[in-house]
């Protein structure tokens, strides 16, 4: 939407609503070991053309010592079958649906419309593998099931251990990736004790050599003073012993927006609040497999995830919306999605709506369990919105007013989309 001007008119932002039913959860004998878990910020899904919807989700398993990338298959985006694809060994056996192997990071799986056929999907992750600790490869495949690695990407320092999102963008005719920046003296990007995560972008003609970077989105002085005076319960900021920051941010979903001329690009980016410290005593399986222990840890809390909107018409220079509210928030108490949501790249459309499948789970960054639920839960979930409906033009019960610049279109009609409830009009 374009204003020139407006009279009793405001922007509104509008968040989906999570259907609260998930459609993939780990229920297969090959996902359903003791420790086995949905990974939280690794997944994603793809519309075919043909109206089909896949999903790429996954699954760690630390008390096998392994990390895997398993695919689902759905006609309709609700009801998903898992085919046994006999590629990958898991637990012994390939009777499966993964699809990568053991300690790939994730996936992010996306169509490059200038690849040959067999390379036509690509996906991209941080890998810990021990030979290969803590490189960034890219994979690519003919039909999203059998992968091969396409290059062992070099970005250069500031770590890119999350989700990383990639993308051809015809505006500007190269690729664009967008990926995690820590500002931290251990990666070589912070001079003092600074400790924060930020959002970057990068460009790329070939997916192998990659160039003009700039940092996206970062907790500014309004993110880092949240809670400066207001709660001092922490230490915060550069000059603090860990240098730690009341909120950062995790990664990013960015994509680029279908049918709009020139270009939107619309950032949900994934708010990590941990603005106080506090000794627990948790209960530890990782380190010792065979028993459990009990150990008492300096935790950074409240170690939830949220999800704020920005929009861009560069994908480089984005404007937060929605005075800074929660976009996507967690589930309630006692939920799967209790401790944390994550949008999966990318949002489809379904008719009128858009879906936005994300991720959620009951247990925060530290590992510790919602104590209103009764296990460890986790599942992908919808969450529905009204096409085009990121942001409306509200006005109150008196109505209002708001002109747009000169409009030039093809076709014969102009269609407005509008809600104006029972009683309401448009003129």
């Amino acid at each position: 939407m374009f204003m020139d001007s407006s009279t009793g008119v405001e922007l509104v932002m509008n968040p989906p609503y999570p259907t609260g039913q998930p459609v993939l959860v780990l229920d297969e004998s090959w996902e359903t070991q003791p420790e086995a878990r949905l990974g939280r910020t690794y997944n994603c899904v793809v519309k075919e053309d043909d109206g089909s919807i896949r999903i790429w989700y996954s699954v760690d398993d630390p008390a096998n010592d392994e990390r895997y990338v398993s695919y689902a298959e759905s006609s309709d985006g609700i009801h998903f079958t898992k085919p046994v694809l006999n590629l990958v060994d898991v637990g012994g056996t390939t009777a499966n649906n993964a699809v990568l192997p053991s300690m790939i990071g994730g996936s992010s799986v996306w169509i490059d419309p200038n690849a040959p056929p067999e390379e036509r999907y690509k996906t991209q992750t941080k890998v810990y593998s021990p030979e290969v600790w803590g490189q960034f490869h890219m994979h690519s495949s003919p039909d999203g099931i059998r992968w091969k690695l396409f290059e062992n990407v070099r970005i250069g320092r500031g770590g890119w251990d999350t989700q990383s999102i990639v993308f051809w963008d015809p505006r500007i005719g190269r690729y664009v990736l967008y990926t995690r920046y820590w500002v931290a003296k251990r990666h070589g990007t912070a001079e003092g004790n600074e400790s924060y995560r930020t959002v970057r972008r990068l460009e790329s003609d070939d997916l192998r050599r990659w160039d003009n970077q700039s940092i996206v989105m970062w907790p500014d002085e309004v993110d880092l003073a949240t809670y400066e005076t207001s709660v001092p319960l922490r230490p915060t900021g550069p000059d603090s012993p860990h240098g730690r920051v009341p909120m950062d941010y995790y990664g990013a979903l960015v994509f680029k927006y279908p049918d709009a001329e020139g270009g939107v690009y619309i950032m949900l980016a994934h708010a990590n609040w941990c603005w106080y410290d506090s000794e627990l005593v948790v209960t530890s399986v990782r380190d010792d497999l065979e028993a459990e222990r009990q150990e008492t840890r300096t935790l950074q809390l409240p170690s939830r995830f949220d999800t704020r909107l920005s929009v861009s018409r560069d994908g480089n220079s984005f404007q937060r919306c929605g005075g800074r509210k929660p976009f996507m928030r967690p589930g309630p108490e006692g939920s799967f999605s209790s401790r944390s949501i994550w949008e999966m790249p990318n949002p489809i459309r379904v008719g009128d709506e858009l879906w936005i499948y994300y991720t959620g789970a009951n247990w925060d960054e530290n590992g510790i369990v919602d104590p209103a639920a009764q296990s460890r839960l986790s599942g992908i979930d919808r969450a529905v919105m009204r096409l085009d409906g990121f942001v409306s033009a509200d006005a109150d019960y008196s109505g209002g007013e708001l002109l747009t610049p000169s409009i030039r279109f093809s076709g014969r009609r102009l269609e407005l989309n509008v809600d104006t409830g029972a009683g309401g009009s448009v003129w």
